[in-house]
């Protein structure tokens, strides 16, 4: 199981979709911050300049993309032959599915707090209380949890779709 994370790991890392999705979405959190500007700042940075939309449809292109791939060229068959039980083979392309959103939502924060102190130097106390009486950045922290979760629920339903 390990062996097959690894090697859907190489794959994912060497693919260029998935850097360039990550540049996208920083791009795509700064049209936003300048769509959104003045209104309310506090909200922004809880909803991470709303990256949570972005990352779910590129998770999507990217899943999409990475699964298909494998299906056009018939590696899938190779992959499912040589494995020791076919689930281990989808459930590695999930763990790094699952990974690669980590990764996205860690680099939602960092963009956030980047984008923040540099281009629009909100004036926002981070332990503000803000909403239920939460600090903005607990809110932060909290939000991109939650959408962590709601978006490995929509991949396992696209990796249900994608093994039938």
């Amino acid at each position: 199981m390990i062996y097959s994370i690894k090697q859907e790991l190489y794959k994912l890392v060497h693919r260029k979709i998935t850097w360039i999705a990550a540049i996208i979405l920083f791009f795509l959190m700064l049209i936003t911050g300048f769509a959104l500007a003045d209104e309310s700042k506090k909200l922004i940075l809880t909803l991470t300049f709303d990256s949570s939309d972005f990352i779910m449809f590129i998770l999507v292109i990217v899943g999409a993309t990475y699964s298909s791939m494998e299906f056009q060229n018939n590696t899938i068959l190779t992959l499912l032959y040589k494995s020791s039980n076919k689930i281990y083979v989808y459930l590695s392309k999930y763990i790094v599915l699952f990974l690669y959103n980590v990764f996205l939502h860690l680099l939602a924060l960092f963009y956030t707090i980047c984008l923040q102190y540099t281009i629009f130097n909100y004036q926002v106390n981070w332990s503000a209380s803000y909403l239920y009486h939460q600090p903005v950045w607990l809110n932060m922290v909290t939000a991109s949890l939650i959408d962590l979760v709601t978006t490995m629920l929509i991949i396992a339903i696209f990796f249900t779709l994608v093994s039938n």
